[in-house]
């Protein structure tokens, strides 16, 4: 009787080398995902606010033409600032007209100010409501213009209403147009011309 051959057991599997070395490639390709996970993070919040800083600027510069453009030759009894018609008060509702006294100003953190009243004819008692603009200005400032003369040989001023004097009455002269420069961090120098309606400044 012939003996039979021992039962030859196949074992499958990895060896340790080879799982060290699957590990090494996973762990690399991992590294080089999170590197670029990362990369993508800090480019999207780059662009995002760059993006914010953007629409803030666009946003100033509309409020501020919108100030501007519509100036009107009414005095207050705060000669630094001037008044803008054209502030909506829907069916006359709110106890307030439609003018609002404005002025701009830049504060001790580089941000451009915008102060108003309720009340054209404010009281000094009385604090005004502030909105800030704009972020990272050092300067800001406003030229009147004449049309065919330049700019106004009074030079660059921080609002269109000049400084009222005692005993001086009556409407506010308006220039043809405003030249705004607006110094900051992000964009550099800024300039923009207005055009104001009914401008009837006339050189002195």
């Amino acid at each position: 009787m012939s003996k039979r051959a021992p039962y030859a057991r196949t074992v499958k599997g990895f060896t340790l080398v080879e799982v060290l070395v699957a590990v090494v490639v996973f762990a690399i390709i991992g590294l080089a995902s999170a590197a670029v996970v990362n990369t993508m993070m800090r480019t999207s919040e780059q662009s995002e606010a760059a993006r914010q800083r953007l629409e803030q600027l666009q946003r100033g510069m509309f409020t501020i033409e919108q100030d501007l453009r519509q100036a009107l030759s009414r005095r207050t009894p705060a000669g630094d600032y001037y008044v803008r018609a054209g502030w909506f008060n829907p069916g006359n509702l709110l106890l307030r007209s439609e003018l609002q006294p404005v002025r701009y100003r830049v504060n001790e953190e580089q941000q451009l100010i915008r102060e108003h009243y309720t009340y054209v004819d404010m009281s000094a008692s009385v604090e005004p409501t502030m909105r800030v603009i704009l972020t990272g200005v050092t300067s800001f400032e406003v030229a009147p213009l004449v049309t065919g003369s330049g700019e106004f040989a009074g030079g660059a001023m921080q609002s269109l209403q000049p400084q009222q004097q005692a005993g001086d009455e009556g409407a506010m002269p308006i220039p043809d147009g405003v030249e705004v420069t607006i110094e900051t961090e992000q964009w550099g120098t800024i300039v923009r011309v207005f055009v104001l309606n009914g401008g009837d400044f006339s050189a002195p």
